[in-house]
């Protein structure tokens, strides 16, 4: 039972095969932020496996050059830039670093993120929470997008995913900051996408859940939850760029999203109780603690 019940949720996926992710991969740049471990680590040696040229983007250049250096001893390729995507000036100098070092990337995995768990009514002196949150997962990816963007539609070719939470679908209270800065992001990639789709450019979004790390671990609450481990949020990715995916979603948040879309308060109560749950695990008043996402590489303490 341990074992279905992720399977039934959609957490255990399979990924496509090494042949046909080599096909799309082998021997062509790919630029992944957050890489410094989780998700974007995961994802990093993955597609070295197949023979891509990475790119590795966070902000703690040791943790990536540490990453990078196990690459490098398997045989693989892998560059390390080192940049905080909350500086969009320095976003923009990297995507330039980019372009100049290696050419248009074939594939950019947009999943450098920050989440913050704080109830609203705590946040009156702390609107740098939402700016840093909203620089992390939208500012600083649609500056480096923006400078990629024009040279991956020129080659003809290419393809963005990124890595976004199921906050999306069904926004959670407590994280209002973090669910904030996800649906601009996806609202900016949803509109972009038809843009780029005649250039031979995709954009892909990934509602992910819970994805298992250390972090999520130390929280009660979602120690014992189903949940994605990073492996799997890998397989997840690969297959995106083997399907070309234009939006994946658990079938039980897409099914959680529609009701709340035509009844946007019936899940008020539950919502509300899962967040005073989360706050008694804190050991603190509603909304306490902020922690980065593994999309930065510490936490997955978020909804996603």
């Amino acid at each position: 039972m341990d074992a279905l019940l992720p399977a039934l949720l959609g957490l255990r996926p399979r990924g496509p095969s090494r042949a046909a992710l080599t096909a799309r991969l082998g021997g062509r740049v790919v630029v992944v932020t957050g890489a410094s471990r989780g998700i974007g680590a995961e994802v990093a040696g993955r597609f070295a496996r197949v023979g891509a040229r990475l790119v590795l983007l966070a902000r703690d250049e040791g943790a990536l050059e540490a990453v990078a250096a196990g690459i490098r001893r398997r045989g693989g390729e892998a560059a390390v830039l080192a940049v905080d995507l909350r500086d969009t000036a320095a976003a923009t100098a990297a995507a330039d670093r980019i372009l100049a070092e290696f050419g248009a990337p074939e594939l950019v995995v947009s999943n450098a993120g920050h989440s913050i768990h704080r109830a609203v009514l705590d946040s009156a002196e702390r609107a740098h929470d939402v700016t840093r949150t909203a620089g992390v997962n939208y500012l600083g990816p649609v500056a480096l997008l923006l400078r990629l963007l024009p040279a991956m539609a020129a080659a003809g070719r290419g393809q963005v995913i990124a890595t976004s939470s199921t906050i999306v679908d069904i926004p959670a209270a407590g994280w209002s900051a973090y669910a904030g800065s996800k649906a601009a992001f996806e609202g900016w990639l949803r509109a972009a996408a038809p843009e780029l789709a005649r250039h031979g450019v995709a954009l892909t979004s990934l509602h992910l859940p819970l994805v298992r790390t250390a972090m999520s671990a130390a929280t009660p609450a979602y120690r014992d939850a189903p949940a994605l481990r990073p492996v799997d949020a890998a397989k997840l990715v690969a297959r995106a760029v083997v399907r070309r995916t234009r939006l994946w979603s658990p079938w039980w948040s897409r099914a959680a999203g529609a009701a709340l879309q035509a009844f946007p308060a019936l899940a008020d109560g539950a919502l509300d109780g899962w967040e005073r749950r989360l706050a008694r695990d804190a050991g603190a008043g509603p909304g306490a603690g902020a922690a980065p996402d593994a999309g930065s590489g510490a936490s997955e303490a978020a909804p996603r």
